[in-house]
């Protein structure tokens, strides 16, 4: 297994264009109940909220922030925030406004206001983890994404493009997404079998778990509730 897999642990914690291009105009089309993503060879997906209590949204106007280590360098922080601004651009053509995501970086917004917050953090994980999301009740303040590796292992730090893969990875994890069910063969994006395998691909299923987990939106609910239970089984087209 690539080195990089294996410093991606989850710890309760087909993006083959261009970052630019994907934040702009992702290949996502409408089209009947749902939108429309390239599909990925993930089997299911798990529900972090059947492992976790209290980890799932209780509302839908979801904002993020990120917070980044001075040492960060233009291109790893537009990694970063387009990896972001690919995770809004999906609910906003896939959910056609019923969930949001905000980014407020750099905005005045008292801390405990802010929904996400993703820290980049250069050297953090030492040999354990390259992504980490600590999420809670109806919060997830505490994402980690790192690039440099520990010197022992000789290894050049994470490319910015690496970087925005652990990106779309560890902010799928704040939604409530789990991890692929054939975890270490799986190109999606929540799986670990990129990129020994291929690129990883923000997937159809992806989308529609997405769509289990916020389930209470769309069911005529009276007033939000947890997701049922997983894993969310992937359909095919």
């Amino acid at each position: 297994m690539h080195i990089k897999r294996l410093l991606i642990v989850f710890v309760l914690g087909a993006l083959l264009i261009p970052y630019s291009a994907l934040a702009q105009a992702p290949e996502i089309k409408r089209g009947g109940p749902r939108c429309r993503l390239p599909e990925s060879n993930a089997v299911g997906l798990e529900i972090l909220s059947n492992y976790y209590p209290g980890y799932w949204w209780d509302h839908t106007n979801l904002t993020i922030a990120v917070q980044a280590h001075p040492s960060a360098t233009p291109a790893q922080l537009e990694a970063i925030h387009s990896a972001i601004a690919i995770w809004k651009n999906v609910f906003d053509v896939c959910f056609d406004g019923s969930i949001t995501l905000t980014n407020v970086t750099g905005q005045k917004n008292p801390r405990r206001a802010i929904d996400i917050i993703l820290h980049y953090v250069p050297n953090a994980g030492g040999v354990v983890f390259g992504g980490y999301a600590i999420c809670g009740d109806h919060k997830c303040p505490n994402i980690l994404v790192r690039s440099d590796l520990p010197p022992s292992l000789n290894l050049p730090p994470y490319d910015p493009e690496y970087i925005g893969w652990v990106t779309l990875h560890e902010v799928g994890h704040a939604f409530g997404l789990g991890h692929t069910t054939n975890l270490l063969e799986s190109t999606d994006i929540m799986g670990y079998g990129w990129p020994d395998l291929g690129n990883p691909v923000l997937s159809d299923c992806d989308v529609d778990a997405l769509r289990f987990v916020f389930a209470w939106v769309f069911d005529g609910s009276a007033s939000p509730h947890e997701p049922g239970q997983g894993p969310y089984v992937c359909s095919p087209n």
